[in-house]
């Protein structure tokens, strides 16, 4: 019997060649990382839903039970190894001299140089366990038999917990989430205009010939005061220092306009903050959390040493 690594690869092979059943189109995978937790398959493609995931993963399985013989042989090119194979799957860039070529009975032809098994039912059972994008490629985890058949059983326990929280069951799940991100989408919505509002009514205070918008606040959104500052330090001369206490924690923007080139925001913060907070961000723009208690403190001291800063 083939070793993990080998079965692992295998599985990535069938599960590809499904996809390109599913899809009508031949894919390219970038790479493929085999690791003691699971496995990872980057395939360069614009859009690949979860839909599409579950129909391949369900024809691998249905392979794995049949039994598809694994078959290798090999050619002096790539060019002999296509003309021999016109539907071969290659990964051109990687591949020079010597081809190996791996197929899966009747379902998918690729060159390969690394090892595999001989027949699918070595794969035992085949679970992807994550599809997420990056630009325009996907990277899928997948996880192969003793290992996936322990993964299935804790991720259907992980649901079945989650159905408990949620008062739903298997069949309404989807739907009852569903709601709840409409629900939280919807109140973050809200939650952002009331800010807004909350935040426009704040006067700046002037000194000098600036335009000084401080305050602390509480239950607004930390978006909300993202957005303000950043309208407001368009106005020559302006600072905003504002803060926004949460339940754990307090947010903390300190933003001032880009002209005002003799104000760090970052050396200002970290000196006023010390080890009670953390944060970061451009010269003029700075967003960060302190503890809560100190949130007036914080915004006083940055208030204080910003306005020094600039009657030097």
């Amino acid at each position: 019997m083939a070793d993990e690594k080998a079965i692992a690869h295998t599985a990535e092979h069938a599960f590809i060649g499904a996809l390109q059943k599913i899809l009508g189109r031949t894919l390219q995978v970038r790479k493929v990382e085999h690791k003691k937790d699971g496995n990872t398959a980057v395939i360069s493609i614009s859009r690949l839903d979860v839909d599409n995931i579950v129909k391949a993963e369900i024809m691998v399985n249905a392979l794995i039970q049949e039994g598809r013989e694994v078959t290798m042989r090999t050619y002096s090119s790539l060019e002999e190894a296509r003309n021999a194979n016109p539907s071969l799957r290659a990964n051109e860039a990687r591949i020079s001299g010597e081809v190996r070529v791996v197929e899966i009975g009747g379902h998918d032809i690729t060159a390969c140089a690394m090892e595999h098994a001989h027949n699918l039912k070595e794969c035992e059972f085949f679970l992807v366990t994550r599809l997420s994008k990056s630009g325009d490629e996907y990277e899928v985890d997948f996880t192969v038999g003793r290992q996936a058949k322990q993964t299935a059983i804790s991720i259907s326990a992980k649901m079945l917990k989650v159905c408990s929280e949620l008062g739903a069951n298997l069949n309404t799940i989807e739907n009852t989430a569903r709601k709840i991100r409409e629900e939280r989408d919807s109140s973050s919505k809200n939650l952002k205009m009331l800010s807004k509002d909350r935040l426009q009514s704040t006067e700046p205070t002037k000194r000098d010939g600036m335009s000084v918008y401080n305050g602390v606040f509480s239950a607004l959104s930390n978006e909300a005061l993202q957005e303000f500052a950043g309208e407001k330090i368009l106005e020559p001369g302006t600072i905003v220092i504002v803060s926004n206490i949460g339940s754990d924690s307090a947010y903390f923007v300190f933003a001032r306009n880009e002209a005002m080139s003799d104000l760090d925001c970052n050396h200002i913060f970290r000196e006023a903050v010390g080890s009670d907070g953390r944060g970061g961000g451009k010269a003029h723009f700075l967003t960060g959390v302190v503890k809560k208690e100190r949130a007036a403190d914080v915004v006083a001291k940055v208030v204080d040493a910003a306005l020094r800063q600039r009657q030097k």
